[in-house]
């Protein structure tokens, strides 16, 4: 094989590897409001802001939120993929317009609606 072949060959290669990695993993950034509701009454701010880290890990076939993997439920290759995790709580992702709803079961109900965005850690 000749080295501008070879080298085109590697860089292919190369390419395919990373572009692999980033379909299996994909790291979100996600902002939006957060109601806390105890006694069927929310007792936050309506307007209360919250950000939110997400990991899609679809070898790992889970949802990582905040560093906690909630295994993903259904059809994952669907428009909207769904995630559960017992007694922590739901989620939902839509892949498309990246609009999230997260169910926390903790202090009461926390649910988190908001935007993801395609994010990288900073360090």
């Amino acid at each position: 094989m000749s080295k501008p072949i070879a080298r085109v060959a590697i860089s292919f290669l190369i390419t395919l590897t990373t572009l692999g990695s980033a379909r299996a993993e994909t790291i979100l950034s996600c902002w939006g409001t957060v109601a806390l509701i105890r006694g069927g009454k929310q007792v936050n701010p309506k307007s209360e802001t919250a950000s939110v880290s997400l990991k899609v890990d679809l070898e790992g076939k889970s949802l990582v939120i905040n560093d906690e993997a909630w295994p993903f439920s259904g059809d994952i290759s669907r428009t909207i993929i769904v995630a559960m995790l017992e007694n922590r709580g739901s989620a939902t992702l839509n892949r498309v317009t990246g609009a999230a709803s997260i169910h926390f079961m903790e202090d009461g109900l926390r649910i988190f609606r908001g935007v993801c965005k395609s994010a990288e850690k900073l360090f």
